[in-house]
């Protein structure tokens, strides 16, 4: 089942086509919702009380909860598991923090349940993809290059990471090529990770392995357009 917003509000539909069924109905927009792992709840971001807020609602609709209350403007981004979820929200980087300084955001989380938030990482993770062992793929954000540009090589351009969800963590480099890696996620059968990159021309879908990350295989094989 697939969950997107439309108009502003939350809706799901299968991923084989039917007809769209509306979770939530709010003069509010309603954006980014994402799946918890069991599949009973979303997590959404809407400006409903001002800026945006993290809320959370039965895949079966409801009202909605209320989870963060800051007033800088935070989006859920995964589930951590089926008690914590992970947010984006531009708050207070750690002091040590400096590889990106200004307006790159830290990732939090808080429990499904409420309570205060926790710093996750001052480690800007975006598109970040949680797998049941608790590691998690994502691509780093080194500066403030056109997420849309096309084919260019830089010192800023995107590359994939490995981490876990521990509090002794270390992150392993999985993408080399020096031009765009981006949008990672786990294979559903746990046997490594798809991505986009750019290595091939466009932006083209790849498997690999976390074993060997080097030793990619392209998926999709389009030539103009990503």
């Amino acid at each position: 089942t697939i969950a997107f917003t439309y108009m502003g509000d939350i809706f799901t539909v299968q991923a084989s086509g039917g007809e769209a069924r509306q979770l939530t109905s709010n003069s509010a927009y309603d954006t980014a919702p994402v799946w918890s792992p069991d599949s009973k709840k979303i997590a959404f971001a809407s400006n409903r009380e001002g800026s945006n807020d993290v809320y959370i609602v039965s895949k079966e609709g409801g009202t909605p909860v209320r989870l963060t209350t800051n007033s800088a403007s935070e989006t859920p981004v995964a589930f951590l598991n089926d008690k914590e979820i992970l947010f984006s929200a531009n708050i207070l980087p750690e002091a040590e923090y400096g590889e990106f300084p200004g307006t790159a955001p830290q990732i939090y989380k808080v429990s499904i349940d409420g309570g205060r938030p926790v710093l996750f990482s001052s480690e800007y993770m975006e598109s970040p993809s949680i797998d049941k062992e608790g590691r998690i793929i994502y691509h780093d954000k080194k500066g403030y290059e056109d997420q849309w540009r096309k084919h260019h090589r830089s010192s800023i351009t995107r590359d994939i990471w490995l981490t876990t969800a521990g509090s002794n963590r270390k992150y392993t480099k999985l993408s080399s090529f020096e031009g765009e890696d981006r949008n990672p996620v786990w294979a559903a059968d746990g046997n490594g990770f798809y991505y986009l990159s750019e290595q091939n021309g466009t932006f083209n879908v790849f498997h690999a392995t976390v074993e060997n990350p080097t030793a990619a295989r392209q998926v999709t094989k389009h030539s103009k357009h990503p």
